[in-house]
């Protein structure tokens, strides 16, 4: 299993699970740390403030991260769904997918 089969889970037909929410955490806590340092360490030139704070900023950014993930996790978990059907339908011809999508379109009116 590689990184894109965990950040996309729907190209090997699997839902959005635990290791993509995992992932999807630890790159927002990586961004908000990130956007802390800039901050703090190049554009105030406070390294030593962003040092001291850590212990503040880090379950913040835990905080933001996991809240983040969730929201995303529960969306993520719908197009995943839709778009395994969609590779389903694709697989089924050309043909039965445009009919399938009429039909789908036709009936959530």
């Amino acid at each position: 299993m590689s990184l894109l089969d965990i950040a996309f889970p729907y190209r090997q037909k699997k839902n959005f699970g635990a290791a993509s929410f995992a992932l999807i955490f630890i790159v927002i806590i990586l961004e908000v740390e990130a956007l802390v340092l800039v901050a703090l360490g190049v554009v105030a030139g406070r390294m030593d403030l962003f040092l001291e704070l850590q212990e503040v900023i880090l379950p913040g950014a835990c905080l933001i991260a996991l809240s983040a993930s969730i929201v995303f996790w529960w969306r993520a978990r719908q197009w995943t769904k839709q778009r395994v059907e969609m590779l389903n339908l694709w697989a089924g011809g050309g043909t039965s997918f445009g009919e399938n999508v009429a039909k789908t379109r036709t009936t959530q009116k």
